[in-house]
């Protein structure tokens, strides 16, 4: 075996077998980041307490969420069924192998914890804690990051919780009653699709019949409050858990332009997950081969740490990419629960008879203290009850009513055989036949080959519902839906799977080229009624501003022929403000109303109390910040130095403007939409509230809000006030005043200053907890004098660069999800040419050349070559080794 370490520290690993590669990739990767490994092993198995122990008060709350979702018992039921022949189980027991030689080095004292893994020292100083790493460690892993992007039951409950607390708060009759249908809708908010129409194989017989059976009910069946209180637990606890791999703004773009529109000839790719960004990243480099050696693998790209294979990336004749595809593939269902008699289990109804509940018992290890056991009930046919949590532990059910879920992620799968199977796929029917083996966490795989095919699966186990779950009706708020919580007495079962043929997919469209940005694929959200069609897929997506500019850009690009790998990575660096672009117009349109009112008072009537109560120097500023906004070409630069050199008088036009509206949006969102976020003591996601604050802004008349008598939504008017009714002219001008004083008082009275960098910013924070302080892991390093705050950074909410800081916080603008890598790749006939950025770099040890050195390209948006061709290697090779193969 060989293995040349290039200049980016890319290990090349050129074996003899599968299990000789895959043994390298592990010992090679645990060398590189053990520390992240270790702690995102146990945070997912749910160790994490047995070695933070009473240090971390939150570490044994994310045990009992791991423990109660059940990675670890899925992977030890998935690897049994693994044939010992097969490439997954070889690159699995390979690679564990391979993390143990490394273990084994730092038990021996051989190899050193680096800077910033101080906390690990607990584990080395503790043999019994210390434990050699598994193959069912790395299926645990490779299962959370599946559920991390498709384990919805907290939306369910949440929109449940939504529903009833708007019905509450604003019954029938009252101007707000249709607050549920506007604060949480499910229409996108720009009607841009991946594909037209729902499958290109028609609606099939079983989905008219399907349709027929769906009758509106006249009831809301909803579950108790208390049992929806009792479970919000649990929820925020996984929600927290599940934020190791990003928060609400989590998600990713892709799309690959066909041969006959490029100017090489070859079929271009491009892929963007978005997910969190700790130091060092998610992802790691490396290239396996053995091809060289006789076998079937020359493949490059990125790896989930701590499992083996490469889960996006190229080999020498196919290129591949992903993103969530929100599928709903999780049903929360309201359990009708009896007390066993003579001391037996406690049972459910289901179908009319009572089914026994079971217990599965899991035994948490807490460093200092006790073993806590958790006693967790199992319904058969749905999956865990949802436990009461309270002070990190689980308080036993006395209540008649509880709620269960079921999620595809429950069941035994082999993901690992798809991305094994990607890894070798020599063609586009090979990779589909890989893809048949993908059931959970469903992605939209782009591919592009070396032939110059391209096509889009979302190929994944996808639930068929009984007829009797889609039956809710948005307008009249009636009925019951997947999207919600459901009746768990069996009349809203899983009755089957999606076949293939009706998932959205497509292949070599006309248009040149495919794109998702975990839009709604194919429409079914366009009418507000994603359960009305032919087939639910689910109801979940991005608001879809990203897929609209992507796919406004691409049809460009294609019309005009001739794309470059350049043109792909600019598209990946787009920046533009959407919100900025639709809504900055008005704004402008605001201030200069106000200011005709001030010159000849009744102009504008509804501004005339905003105007006598504001000061002349509040309605100067409001106008030099409308001058701004009117000059702002929708461009979202940081204008200030990013290492590069002084930015130019037009970036710094740009940044001050997107400081202005973004300032002002949030501190509209607040005066407009908070009296009924109070009233209700619910708050909904970023997207949700951008739809609300674009339609009632640009198209109020689509809102169940909406009134005819006042000509607009009542939500412009403040509950808390009854002397005068607000409106949106004076809500807005309202928070552009508010906006300027905000950045007068951060960033001082010189409007020049008022520069976007300064308050966007990232910064990587190690998923390692620090022993005291700030991990000597964090980029920029801790004390860094240029970034003190984080790398100052472009963009804003929902641009296709992801850099979303969320509209909740009046007060935040940095964030801490966005790309993970921003591979491109032309697929051309001889092979890959490729490049791509990592945010941060290879290595965990914050003294290494290569722990921050991928940040430098990735902050400034550039992607540099990677190496894959022998020359190419050899001409940038920095170290090389050679081992005999195992067992000579």
């Amino acid at each position: 075996m060989d293995i040349v370490v290039d200049d980016r520290a890319v290990p090349h690993i050129y074996a003899s077998s599968l299990h000789d590669a895959a043994l390298v990739q592990g010992y090679l990767m645990a060398r590189d980041r053990f520390p992240q490994m270790e702690i995102l092993k146990r945070n997912v198995t749910g160790q994490l307490a047995e070695v933070s122990g009473t240090l971390s008060a939150s570490a044994l709350e994310g045990d009992v969420s791991a423990r109660v979702i059940g990675f670890k018992r899925v992977a030890d039921r998935i690897y049994p069924t693994l044939s010992a022949d097969s490439p997954e189980k070889i690159a699995l027991d390979a690679f564990a192998a391979g993390v143990n030689v490394y273990i084994a080095e730092v038990r021996s004292g051989t190899s050193k914890l680096p800077p910033g893994a101080e906390v690990l020292e607990l584990l080395v100083s503790n043999p019994a804690a210390f434990k050699d790493w598994t193959p069912q460690d790395s299926l645990a892993i490779g299962r959370y990051l599946s559920y991390s992007l498709s384990y919805s039951a907290e939306d369910d409950t949440g929109l449940t919780q939504a529903r009833m607390a708007v019905a509450a708060a604003f019954p029938t009759g009252n101007p707000r009653a249709g607050l549920f249908r506007d604060f949480w809708a499910f229409a996108p908010a720009r009607d841009v699709f991946t594909r037209d129409g729902l499958s290109l194989a028609g609606e099939g017989a079983d989905a008219t019949k399907s349709r027929a059976a769906r009758k509106l009910s006249s009831e809301s069946v909803l579950p108790n409050g208390e049992v929806l209180a009792k479970a919000q637990g649990f929820f925020d606890a996984a929600r927290r858990l599940r934020e190791v791999m990003g928060d609400e703004s989590r998600g990713s773009n892709n799309w690959v332009v066909s041969g006959s529109k490029t100017a090489s000839g070859a079929p271009l790719l491009a892929n963007d997950p978005h997910l969190q960004l700790p130091s060092p990243p998610l992802f790691w480099y490396s290239h396996l081969n053995t091809k060289r050696a006789g076998g079937k693998l020359n493949v490059e790209g990125i790896s989930l740490i701590g499992v083996p294979g490469i889960i996006l990336g190229f080999n020498d004749r196919i290129a591949w990419g992903s993103t969530t595809a929100n599928h709903d593939v999780t049903d929360v269902y309201s359990e009708a629960i009896t007390q066993g008699a003579n001391g037996g289990p406690d049972t459910v109804l289901f179908k009319g008879r009572q089914v026994p509940i079971e217990i599965i018992t899991e035994t948490i290890k807490v460093a200092g203290r006790e073993d806590v056991v958790l006693k967790l009930e199992h319904v058969p046919h749905h999956g865990i009850i949802i436990p009461t949590i309270q002070n990190g532990a689980v308080v036993p059910r006395t209540a008649n009513r509880a709620l269960s879920v079921r999620w595809t992620g429950d069941e035994v799968s082999n993901e690992i055989a798809a991305f094994q199977g990607l890894n070798a796929a020599a063609n586009a029917a090979e990779a589909r036949e890989a893809l048949e083996n993908f059931k959970v966490g469903a992605q939209s795989f782009v591919v592009a080959t070396h032939t110059g095919d391209i096509f889009w699966s979302t190929q994944s186990r996808l639930p068929v519902r009984d007829a009797r779950a889609l039956t809710y009706d948005p307008v009249t708020q009636t009925g019951l839906s997947p999207a919600m919580v459901l009746p768990g007495d069996g009349s809203c079962e899983w009755v089957g799977e999606l076949e293939t043929q009706f998932l959205p997919q497509d292949t070599n469209p006309s248009k040149g080229f495919i794109a998702t940005a975990n839009n709604d694929l194919v429409g079914t959200t366009k009418d507000g009624n994603p359960f009305n069609d032919a087939h639910y897929i689910g109801f979940k997506y991005d608001v879809g501003h990203r897929i609209a500019r992507i796919t406004e850009r691409l049809q460009t690009l294609v019309s005009k022929g001739g794309v470059t790998p350049e043109d792909m990575m600019a598209l990946q660096g787009d920046h533009r403000s959407p919100l900025g672009a639709l809504l900055a117009p008005k704004f402008v349109e605001v201030a200069n109303r106000v200011q005709a009112e001030r010159a000849s008072p009744g102009t504008h009537p509804a501004l005339s109390g905003l105007v006598q109560r504001s000061t002349r120097e509040e309605l100067d500023v409001l106008k030099q910040v409308a001058n701004r906004l009117a000059a702002w070409t929708y461009e979202t630069p940081p204008g200030v130095n990013i290492g590069d050199g002084e930015p130019s008088e037009a970036e710094i036009s740009d940044s001050v403007a997107t400081s202005i509206f973004n300032a002002s949006v949030l501190r509209l969102i607040k005066l407009a939409f908070d009296d009924e976020i109070s009233a209700i003591r619910l708050r909904p996601t970023s997207g949700f509230m951008a739809k609300v604050l674009q339609l009632s802004i640009l198209n109020p008349s689509k809102l169940a809000t909406y009134s005819t008598a006042q000509g607009d939504t009542v939500l412009w008017d403040d509950l808390s006030t009854t002397d005068v009714v607000e409106t949106r002219d004076e809500r807005i001008a309202s928070s552009m005043i508010l906006g300027a004083r905000y950045l007068r008082d951060k960033l001082g009275a010189d409007q020049t200053q008022w520069r976007w960098g300064k308050l966007h910013t990232v910064k990587l924070v190690s998923l390692v907890p620090p022993a005291s302080g700030e991990s000597a892991a964090t980029i920029p390093a801790p004390g860094d004098a240029t970034f003190p705050n984080g790398f100052p950074r472009p963009g804003d909410n929902f641009v296709v660069d992801a850099s979303q800081f969320g509209l909740s916080d009046p007060e935040k603008f940095s964030y801490e999800n966005g790309p993970v890598q921003r591979l491109v790749v032309e697929m051309t006939p001889e092979g890959p040419r490729a490049w791509n950025a990592l945010p941060g770099g290879q290595v965990f040890d914050p003294r290494s050349p290569h722990h921050a050195d991928e940040m430098e390209h990735w902050r400034r948006n550039k992607a540099p070559a990677l190496y894959f061709t022998d020359a190419d290697v050899n001409a940038h090779r920095v170290s090389s080794v050679s081992y005999a193969p195992a067992g000579d």
